[in-house]
C-alpha cells in the first residue's frame, strides 16, 4: 500500500475562457469543482494507477463533505481528519487563447496541535501496511517546521517528499528516499540563485550531501533532472498537449511512488512519474490518469545518464 499524506487539501474551481481580461468581465466557457490540493491529486492519481493507497488529510467546513463524497465514488479510500477551520477554495482560471494558466490560491488554514496529534495516530496507524510513503504539501500557518520530519522519523520504508524551505530543511536529517521541490523551492532552500544547469546539478547534489538519497527537479517541457551523490540523469519529456497543467507534479510524484511500489528501479520509477505528469497535462480534471494513454507517453521520453 501507499500512504498520500498531507496537511493542505482544497476544494479547486478550474474555469475556462476564451480570453482572460484583467479588470473586465469574463464570461467562462465551461466550469468545475473538484476535490484537490497536492495530497488529494497524489491519492487519485495512485487510485487510478490501480494501487492500494490510503489518502490522509484534514478538512472542515462546507468542503469537508464535497471532498469526501467525490473521493468515495473515485473509491479513493481516505482517511479525513475533522478541522475546526474551513478548507481553502483555489481557482485555476484556463486562458484558451493564450494558454496560460492562472491561479488563484487561498493559504490553508492553521490546525491546532490537538489536529496534528489526530493526524499523526492515524498515519501511524496505517503505516503498518505502507511499503511507500508521498509526504506533500505546503504546512499550515503555525505548524512546526519539523512536523513532516518527525514523520520521517517513524517510517520503516521509502518516502517521497514534496516540500520546500524550513521543512525540507528539517527533513533531510531523517534522510527521505526521494524529494521534488522545483527550481525556485530549491533556490529558496540554498538561499542561492542557480543560474545555469551546473550550478542547478551542484545545487541537487547538496541536498543530496544533506540527506535526500535523490533529488528530482522538472524544468517543464524541457528537461528533468534527478541526482544521487553517485548518479546524474537527465530526462527528455514526452511531447503532450496542454489542456490543464494543474498536479502535473502530483502526478509525477504518484506514478514515481506506484513504481517503486512494484519494485522498479528509481530511473524506471522517474520515467513513469513524467509519463503521468504528461497524461495529467492532456486532462482537465487533475490527476484522473490513464495506464494506457500513460504508455504511449513512457515510450517517448528519454533516459541519459551524465555521470
Amino acid at each position: 500500500m501507499i500512504i498520500a499524506a498531507g496537511l493542505s487539501p482544497a476544494w479547486q474551481q478550474i474555469l475556462e475562457v476564451t480570453s482572460l481580461e484583467t479588470g473586465e468581465v469574463n464570461r467562462c466557457q465551461s466550469a468545475q469543482w473538484t476535490s484537490s490540493g497536492k495530497v488529494i491529486n497524489v491519492g487519485i492519481a495512485v487510485r487510478h494507477l490501480g494501487t492500494p493507497c490510503e489518502t490522509i488529510y484534514p478538512a472542515g467546513g462546507f468542503a469537508r463533505e464535497l471532498i469526501s463524497s467525490e473521493l468515495e465514488q473515485l473509491g479513493v479510500s481516505s482517511c479525513v481528519i475533522p478541522q475546526q477551520t474551513p478548507t481553502r477554495v483555489c481557482t485555476t482560471i484556463l486562458d484558451r487563447s493564450t494558454g496560460k494558466t492562472t491561479e488563484l490560491v487561498e493559504n490553508a488554514q492553521p490546525i491546532t496541535a490537538e489536529e496534528l496529534a489526530a493526524f499523526k495516530t492515524e498515519y501511524l496507524k496505517h503505516l503498518k501496511s505502507a511499503q511507500v510513503v508521498v509526504l506533500t504539501g505546503s504546512l499550515p500557518a503555525g505548524t512546526p517546521s519539523s512536523f513532516y520530519r518527525d514523520l520521517i522519523a517513524e517510517t520503516h520504508c521509502p518516502v517521497i517528499l514534496d516540500a520546500r524551505g524550513p521543512e525540507l530543511e528539517a527533513a533531510l536529517a531523517e534522510k527521505p528516499f526521494l524529494v521534488k521541490p522545483n527550481h525556485e523551492e530549491l533556490e529558496r532552500t540554498l538561499m542561492t540563485k542557480l543560474a545555469d544547469t551546473e550550478a542547478l546539478i551542484k545545487g541537487m547534489q547538496q541536498i543530496n550531501e544533506l540527506g535526500a538519497t535523490w533529488v528530482v527537479i522538472s524544468q517543464g517541457k524541457d528537461t528533468l533532472w534527478a541526482t544521487s551523490r553517485e548518479h546524474v540523469y537527465r530526462f527528455t519529456p514526452a511531447r503532450a498537449e496542454v489542456v490543464n497543467p494543474i498536479a502535473c507534479g502530483d502526478s509525477l510524484a504518484a506514478g514515481i511512488a506506484v513504481d517503486l511500489h512494484r519494485g522498479k528501479p528509481v530511473p524506471d520509477a522517474i520515467r513513469r512519474g513524467m509519463a503521468a505528469a504528461a497524461d495529467n497535462l492532456t486532462q482537465l480534471l487533475p490527476a484522473r490518469l490513464s495506464e494506457t494513454r500513460m504508455q504511449t507517453f513512457y515510450d517517448q521520453i528519454e533516459v541519459e545518464q551524465i555521470a
